[in-house]
């Protein structure tokens, strides 16, 4: 064979190729234009949701199924046209891709508006709208798509030279196929998620729907009911002003037994909502839905139905319920205390032959009418108040907004405890208990036998912990937050090693952040400021709301916007590796920024940049719970360090150095030299009593301390029982500031409105006159230091704290 022959059959199979090459993407643009043909048509929305599940997935099977193809020739090294596979896999995958990633979206946006039809918050028309719009989408990314394919066969006509040049070219990169193939199946798969949550949701709505018409069906009885009684009334009083003789009030009496036996302070319905909300409820489970979709990623929201809809029912909507029944009740009672009054009166007149103070009696009854008015009034109002509750927060369809999921603010908690506390829930039908218990939102209400002695003894206890002038140098040893130089240091060694794991992954380069929790007095702070001193020297950066900080020497004053301060930090720190420290997390909020937008920047921040940066963070154990429930908190941390309790030897130790520092001796009262071993067991009560928390140990030690001017320091044990004289209105204050720090009237007024002046002004004030709430230098509400314990133990037992 000579050298003219080899090159016509080098040739014949280039041309081989090149028409194989072109019929392979003719056979891809047949299904696409198939596919729009049918996209094309008169559709309705679930008609075009099946269209993008079935026949628009076929399309992607075929356009994997011809990748794989040519991907698996190059891997056999048989017959392959690189052409081919350089349209396939290098040019049109990623157009592809996004093709997909349009189907994929619009797909959401159907179900959804789906969701918001059945939950009629939007109309036909509104629909139909929607419908057209996605419709035009998709056949903007199927035409594009297809021109992106006409443009690769035009191409395939360019000069040997050039087309040659272009796949020589593509030779050299690494084939893109398989990362491309399993794209294409995660996002086929998101989209069957998507077909799934969308029955889901249609079942979660219908269980919503019930709870709803259910609960308005009990308003609706509860306001025919009033305007039966009211009509009953009328009755009544025709028959009073109709009386023209003694003799007829006989008529009239007996008109007012019968009514009085049909009237009855039971209300079924109220003795058995709970049970049936229950059986509803109990429908519903923890399920993923995708909400949206943010550069290609699909956003799954994790979200347990059954508890927020419990937690929203019992805080948003029980107070209301317990109101509307109260008033009922309160209202019925009146009925029968008047009709009673009325029913003797006449009966007196017809026993005296008389009609003399029958004007009165009709007075009374008008005035009975009036009452029934006004509380109509009343109910009509709440059960406005439910409706709209129903129309705008218990919908399914809020799992797409960005706010949380039946979010329930800090007012209608303050509300439902208010409402736990109302006379009618104690004399009323005791079966009301059987709701507060299925919701779990029972509260102890104690009362103490002399309420005064309570109070009288929980004054002398904060009056003997109170600081002692007296005492002043020897106490500074004991209350300084800061160790005076590393002698006053003691090491927690298991903290300690715990967090060193931490920092050597972090060092190789692995993502870490640490979550350091304690409650009050823990030595968070000091433990915090003694890993920044071993580890980073002067590469830290202590982040505090409304302060200057400083990095790469570009200085920043903070506010309580934390996504700002963290955004100048990841702008700057590119040339260095700091530890980035943020105490006492939940000081960082305002009326603008409120500390879930915060924490959800701080974790976005560990996300992305705690390898560059080591964050440990530091909050209360309390704090942690509450916003473990709002959001993946601690799982946003590799590391949580638990510092709320010491080991005695530490704490031990503590005493003893700073102790030492004062270079005092230590005697009983009686004046003898405190041995080893007194002191050891005194400091193991004392570890015992305030649950081995170092700070309070430290704290309680001053308590019994008396120094002298002779360098001794006298250790007289005393004990002062702070008892619980709490109103239930004093308990809520008393979380919110344990939780979030401090509090002032402002913020308090905000929460509460025209609550405030009636039910939490003379509460407050009594906790800032019995010194339990001290005013800080920036003039905010505090918990007095030496109560810690007791009010984090008192709202322990009344089931307030976790």
């Amino acid at each position: 064979m000579n050298n003219k022959d080899l090159k016509h059959m080098i040739s014949d199979k280039e041309k081989n190729l090149t028409t194989n090459h072109i019929k392979t993407l003719e056979v891809l643009n047949k299904h696409l234009d198939d596919y729009l043909n049918l996209l094309e048509q008169s559709l309705t929305k679930d008609r075009l949701s099946q269209l993008i599940l079935k026949d628009f997935m076929e399309v992607s099977n075929f356009f994997i199924t011809i990748g794989d193809q040519e991907y698996n020739k190059v891997q056999t090294g048989k017959n392959f046209d690189f052409t081919t596979i350089h349209s396939l896999h290098y040019l049109l995958s990623e157009s592809f891709k996004d093709t997909m990633l349009i189907h994929r979206d619009v797909l959401l946006q159907l179900q959804i508006s789906q969701n918001k039809k059945q939950e009629s918050l939007v109309d036909d028309k509104a629909i139909q709208h929607h419908l057209k719009e996605s419709k035009a989408i998709l056949e903007k990314a199927i035409h594009s798509f297809i021109q992106k394919i006409s443009e690769e066969q035009n191409s395939i006509q360019q000069t040997d030279k050039k087309r040659k040049k272009l796949v020589s070219k593509a030779k050299h990169q690494q084939n893109p196929w398989e990362v491309y193939k399993n794209q294409f199946l995660t996002i086929q798969n998101q989209a069957k998620d998507i077909e799934k949550s969308a029955y889901t949701l249609a079942d979660i709505i219908l269980v919503f729907r019930d709870i709803k018409n259910h609960t308005q069906t009990i308003c609706t009885t509860l306001i025919s009911e009033l305007e039966s009684s009211k009509q009953t009334i009328i009755r009544v009083m025709d028959s009073v002003q109709n009386l023209d003789e003694p003799v007829k009030t006989s008529e009239t009496i007996s008109l007012i037994e019968k009514i009085l036996d049909d009237l009855d302070l039971k209300n079924p319905q109220q003795e058995t909502y709970a049970f049936d909300i229950e059986l509803k409820i109990a429908l519903l489970k923890e399920n993923s839905i995708p909400v949206a979709s943010e550069d290609g990623l699909l956003l799954i929201k994790k979200i347990d139905f059954n508890k927020s809809a419990k937690k929203w029912l019992n805080y948003m909507l029980l107070p209301d319920l317990i109101e509307l029944w109260q008033n009922r009740a309160n209202l019925v009672a009146f009925y029968k205390h008047s009709l009673h009054n009325l029913k003797s009166s006449l009966t007196l007149l017809k026993n005296n032959n008389t009609l003399e103070t029958l004007p009165s009696q009709v007075q009374s009854i008008q005035n009975l009418l009036l009452s029934a008015d006004t509380n109509e009034k009343l109910q009509r109002k709440i059960i406005g108040e439910v409706q709209k509750k129903f129309s705008t927060d218990f919908l399914v369809t809020n799992i797409y907004d960005t706010e949380d999921f039946l979010k329930v603010s800090l007012q209608s908690s303050m509300t439902q405890l208010t409402s736990s506390k109302n006379k009618f829930l104690i004399d009323v039908d005791r079966k009301i208990q059987n709701i507060l218990s299925f919701f779990s939102t029972k509260y102890e209400i104690s009362t103490a036998d002399n309420p005064f002695k309570k109070l009288e003894a929980s004054s002398k206890c904060i009056e003997y912990r109170t600081f002692k002038a007296s005492n002043i140098h020897y106490d500074t040893l004991f209350l300084n937050k800061n160790f005076i130089g590393d002698l006053f240091l003691v090491p927690r060694e298991t903290e300690k090693q715990k967090l060193q794991e931490s920092l050597n992954l972090w060092e190789k380069g692995h993502n870490k952040a640490a979550l350091v929790v304690g409650n009050n007095l823990s030595g968070k702070s000091t433990f915090i400021e003694s890993v920044a001193k071993d580890h980073f020297d002067k590469q830290s950066i202590v982040l505090e709301i409304d302060s200057t900080i400083s990095v790469e020497g570009r200085k920043f004053t903070t506010t309580k916007n934390l996504a700002e301060a963290l955004q100048h930090i990841k702008k700057h720190t590119y040339n260095f590796r700091p530890l980035l420290v943020i105490d006492n997390l939940e000081l960082w909020r305002d009326k603008n920024h409120s500390l879930l937008d915060n924490v959800r920047a701080a974790i976005e921040f560990i996300e992305s940049e705690s390898d560059q940066v080591f964050v440990i963070m530091t909050t209360s154990s309390a704090m942690q719970s509450h916003l473990d429930r709002r959001l993946p908190f601690s799982h946003s941390f590799s590391s949580i360090i638990d510092v709320n309790k010491a080991k005695i030897d530490e704490i031990h130790k503590a005493i003893l150095l700073r102790h030492g520092a004062s270079h005092r001796s230590l005697v009983t009262e009686k004046g003898l030299p405190l041995h080893n071993k007194q002191l050891e067991l005194y400091v193991q009560k004392l570890c015992k009593n305030y649950d081995y928390n170092m700070g309070e140990v430290l704290q309680a030690w001053t308590y019994a301390i008396t120094t002298t001017d002779d360098n001794r320091v006298v250790y007289q044990e005393k004990e002062y029982e702070f008892e619980d004289f709490f109103t239930t209105e004093e308990v809520i204050i008393l979380k919110y500031v344990l939780l979030y720090k401090h509090i002032n009237e402002i913020v308090l007024k905000n929460f509460l409105g025209k609550r405030y002046d009636s039910s939490y002004k003379s509460g407050l004030k009594r906790l800032i006159n019995t010194k339990v709430f001290l005013r800080n230098p920036e003039g905010n509400l505090v918990l007095n230091p030496v109560l810690y314990h007791n009010i984090r133990e008192i709202l322990k037992y009344k089931g307030v704290l976790n």
